[in-house]
């Protein structure tokens, strides 16, 4: 079975990019205290639009997913020595998040075919300095979070 190619960039999406592109400023941001420390206004406008679609109360972008998975991990207050659980089979930015914090990555086997999880590795490496498991799609391969939330659910 082929599978039919999608493109989620349409005429609309190419509008807003050549609009923000057209200015020659990117996201505005400035590193220092300054009202530029949050970006410019499209940074702004886009987390705004963010949290209503989302139904938020806050949404932070990042120029990258690194910086992302740095965030995403710094905000639920992974801390040195602190346990995450992580897929050796994607790029370095799962690891090195981790390691950013000085906490630990976990390594679990994967399936073969799926490039997922093995649950049973999975269930295996859970300890109590466990303090998170970073889920990774690839491959157009989605992880497998319900039974992941069975695994660690309290009982």
């Amino acid at each position: 079975m082929k599978i039919k190619k999608y493109n989620s960039i349409g005429k609309e999406e190419i509008k807003a990019a050549n609009k923000v592109l057209r200015q020659g400023i990117l996201s505005d941001f400035v590193g220092s205290k300054s009202k530029k420390f949050y970006g410019g206004k499209y940074v702004q406008q886009f987390e705004k639009n963010l949290t209503k679609y989302f139904k938020t109360k806050y949404a932070v972008v990042t120029n990258s997913w690194t910086s992302g998975l740095i965030a995403a991990l710094g905000s639920i207050g992974i801390e040195p020595g602190d346990e995450v659980i992580c897929t050796p089979w994607t790029m370095s930015a799962c690891a090195m998040s981790i390691l950013h914090w000085n906490a630990i990555p976990i390594f679990v086997d994967i399936e073969k075919g799926t490039y997922n999880y093995n649950l049973y590795d999975l269930k295996k490496k859970i300890t109590s300095k466990t303090k998170a498991i970073i889920a990774v799609d690839i491959f157009g391969q989605s992880e497998n979070i319900k039974s992941i939330k069975k695994i660690i659910k309290p009982k």
